[in-house]
C-alpha cells in the first residue's frame, strides 16, 4: 500500500479554499440546534465548524471535529480561536483517522453520544482504497463502507441524524480518467489495477449500505447534484491536480516520471476544462464537473 500523503492546511487554502464556501446546502440540511452534540468527520481546517459552533454557543451543545491531518487540526483550532472569542470552549479538534470509528479510542466509550454526525467533502476519501486505515486491508469497498457506517451508527443517539455531502458517481470524472490513465501508463499497469484514493457512489449504493447491509438507519432524504465548479484557488489548476491526485501520483516512485505525469494530466485538463467564454475574452478559467451526493439518515 502506498504511503498516505497528509494534507497541509496551507496547500488546502491555496487550492481548495472554495470547497467549504459551497457547503451551504448541507449545512441547511444539518439544521444544527443549540444543544446538539455534533461529530464532524473530516473536519479539515474547521471553517464550517465555526458556523456550527456559533449556533452551539447559544446553548449547551458541543462539537468534536476529527481529521487525519495534524496540519488541518492545528489550522482548525487556530481558526476557531481567532474567529470567535470563546468558541474554542465549544469546539474540540482531534487528529484521528475517521474511516473506522469503532477503532477510535475516544469513540469506544461514547456509544449513542452524538445527536448529529456530520461530514462535508470527506467521506469519499475515507472509503477510497488508500484510506490509510485498517479498512484498506478489507478488500471491496462494500466492506469498508460497512465498517464506516457501523461506526457512525454506534456513536449516534437513537433518533439522531447522520448528515453528509460527498462526491457522487461521476464526480470529477474528467480528472479521474486523466489521472488514472496517465498513472497506469507510467506504471505499465492496466487502469483497473490502479487503486483510487476516492470512492464516489450513487444514492442507491448509500441507501442499500445504510438501510440493508448495515441497518439501523433510515435514509430520509438524498439527492445528487451536478455542480460544475470553477477552480479558482491561488494554486490554479495545477495546484488542484497536485492536491487531489497526490496519493495517485505517489504510486510513481521515480520523481522525474512523477512530475512528468502531473504535467501531462494538467495539460489534458487545460484542454477539456477551459471555459470557452473566458477563452474568447482572453482569460484563463477552468471548470471541473463536480457531482455532489447529499444524504440525511436517521438512526433507528
Amino acid at each position: 500500500m502506498t504511503s498516505i500523503r497528509e494534507w497541509k492546511a496551507d496547500e488546502y487554502q491555496k487550492s481548495l479554499s472554495f470547497v467549504p464556501k459551497l457547503a451551504t446546502k448541507v449545512l441547511e440540511w444539518l439544521d444544527v440546534k443549540a444543544d446538539d452534540k455534533v461529530l464532524d468527520l473530516g473536519c479539515g481546517d474547521g471553517i464550517l465548524d465555526i458556523e456550527i459552533g456559533r449556533v452551539l454557543a447559544q446553548g449547551g451543545g458541543k462539537l468534536l471535529g476529527l481529521d487525519r491531518s495534524p496540519s488541518m487540526i492545528r489550522a482548525a483550532r487556530e481558526n476557531v480561536r481567532r474567529k470567535e472569542v470563546g468558541l474554542e470552549r465549544k469546539c474540540l479538534f482531534i487528529v484521528s483517522n475517521t474511516s473506522d470509528l469503532l477503532k477510535h479510542s475516544a469513540m469506544a466509550h461514547q456509544p449513542e453520544h452524538f445527536s448529529k454526525v456530520f461530514s462535508s467533502a470527506a467521506i469519499h476519501w475515507m472509503l477510497g482504497s488508500s484510506s490509510g486505515s485498517s479498512l484498506d486491508d478489507d478488500g471491496p469497498v462494500s466492506n469498508r463502507g460497512r465498517k464506516f457506517f457501523e461506526g457512525a451508527r454506534y456513536v449516534l443517539k437513537k433518533g439522531g441524524k447522520f448528515v453528509f455531502e460527498m462526491g457522487g458517481m461521476g464526480n470529477i470524472a474528467e480528472a479521474r480518467a486523466a489521472m488514472v490513465g496517465v498513472v497506469a501508463r507510467t506504471l505499465k499497469q492496466a487502469p483497473e489495477n490502479i487503486r483510487e484514493p476516492w470512492f464516489f457512489p450513487d444514492e442507491e449504493w448509500v441507501r442499500d449500505m445504510m438501510e440493508v447491509k448495515v441497518g439501523g438507519f433510515e435514509v430520509e432524504r438524498s439527492e445528487m447534484e451536478w455542480r460544475p465548479t470553477k477552480i479558482d484557488g491561488r494554486g490554479g489548476l495545477e495546484g488542484w491536480v497536485r492536491l487531489i491526485g497526490g496519493e495517485l501520483f505517489g504510486l510513481i516512485r521515480d520523481e522525474k516520471e512523477r512530475e512528468e505525469a502531473v504535467r501531462e494530466v494538467v495539460r489534458l485538463l487545460e484542454i477539456v476544462c477551459r471555459r470557452e467564454p473566458a477563452r474568447e475574452r482572453g482569460d484563463v478559467e477552468y471548470v471541473v464537473n463536480y457531482v455532489r451526493l447529499r444524504v440525511v439518515a436517521r438512526r433507528l
